[in-house]
């Protein structure tokens, strides 16, 4: 892979995703962190990147449309977060160049701690690949859409074309997605999938979980080290069972039921637990909304999942609080999935 490569990447799976980011947070939770600025983003990529695959996948169209359909819209939407985010930036570069208030020692050690383990899980995500046998299909199913040029026409078992779509898959098409981004990144799709994938999941699992230790602990930088240090330690120490949280994040995370586990579900109920509890005054909802969709693209599960964890936390509001604008919104969120479960009830 050339450096060329890997500056697509990095363009197209962080600093697109930020700036998309940056315009869908601007109207709700301006002022917010660049870890949740790049949450929102990649929710907001998922989404769109459902909307686009699953009409395609029925319309028959070529996955060069998608991609340059995709490339369109994420680049604009980059473009708007940019320039509505340029005053902040400036303010945020210039706040960065003032003197703030000391950090302890043991802070500074403890946040070195958790950043060097995050970088050491991605780094032997790269080197030490691990293959699973489902991958017959995702891996497969995203080479076959590339050298195609199709999406779901082809069975990634024979090469001849499907008799019959897939009902577990054509709704959350996610090596599809992972296709798209390989035509956007400019590499083969298992280069793709086993090396630069992961490293951007895994980053992007962590901010999830920071996220979660700001929530928790009033943003105590030391108790969100702590946090972290934790979670990489429980992570890394799982692989006890192929069904475990920490083995779908560090082994298996180009899986889109491993994105599911690994990053959506703890990313929808932070949004939930943040819109519901903690800043209900503060927006997030239209986040809330793409997370969703977000989770109807990665796993047929997730079109449940995340719908009953959005269901769950509403009624224990509308029960605690007997807030019902808060039960109408949450229950508008789920919108999408309710759509998708019963399409799915019809094409099965």
């Amino acid at each position: 892979m050339h450096l060329i490569n890997w500056i697509y990447a990095v363009l197209w799976l962080l600093v697109v995703p930020m700036a998309v980011g940056m315009a869908l947070t601007w109207y709700t939770d301006k002022g917010k962190s660049i870890c949740y600025v790049v949450v929102c983003g990649y929710a907001g990529l998922f989404a769109v990147a459902e909307v686009l695959i699953v009409p395609g996948i029925f319309l028959g169209a070529s996955l060069t449309l998608v991609v340059w359909i995709y490339r369109i819209v994420a680049l604009v939407a980059a473009a708007v977060g940019l320039v509505l985010y340029f005053r902040n930036l400036r303010r945020a570069a210039a706040g960065a160049l003032r003197r703030k208030a000391p950090v302890r020692i043991s802070g500074r050690i403890l946040m070195f701690i958790a950043v060097f383990l995050v970088i050491v899980q991605m780094a032997v995500a790269v080197i030490m690949v691990h293959h699973d046998a489902d991958d017959s299909f995702y891996v497969a199913t995203a080479s076959t859409s590339v050298y195609t040029d199709s999406i779901f026409e082809y069975s990634p078992y024979t090469g001849t074309p499907y008799k019959r779509l897939p009902n577990r898959y054509v709704l959350s098409p996610f090596p599809v997605y992972e296709a798209l981004l390989t035509r956007l990144v400019g590499v083969d799709v298992p280069y793709f999938v086993y090396t630069v994938f992961p490293v951007f999941m895994i980053l992007l699992s962590y901010l999830v979980y920071w996220l979660w230790a700001d929530l928790l602990f009033g943003g105590d930088r030391k108790q969100c080290a702590l946090f972290l240090i934790f979670v990489s330690a429980v992570q890394v120490f799982s692989n006890y069972s192929v069904y475990t949280a920490g083995t779908f994040l560090l082994l298996r995370i180009w899986q889109g039921k491993a994105v599911l586990a690994g990053v959506l579900l703890p990313a929808v109920a932070y949004m939930c637990a943040k819109v519901m509890w903690k800043e209900k005054d503060k927006g997030g909802w239209p986040v809330l909304f793409c997370m969703q969709l977000a989770a109807c693209l990665v796993s047929s599960m997730g079109i449940i999942l995340s719908m009953i964890m959005v269901g769950i936390y509403a009624f224990v509001c509308g029960v605690c609080t007997w807030d019902q604008k808060v039960v109408g919104k949450a229950l508008f969120c789920c919108a999408p999935n309710l759509i998708f479960a019963v399409i799915y009830l019809v094409i099965s």
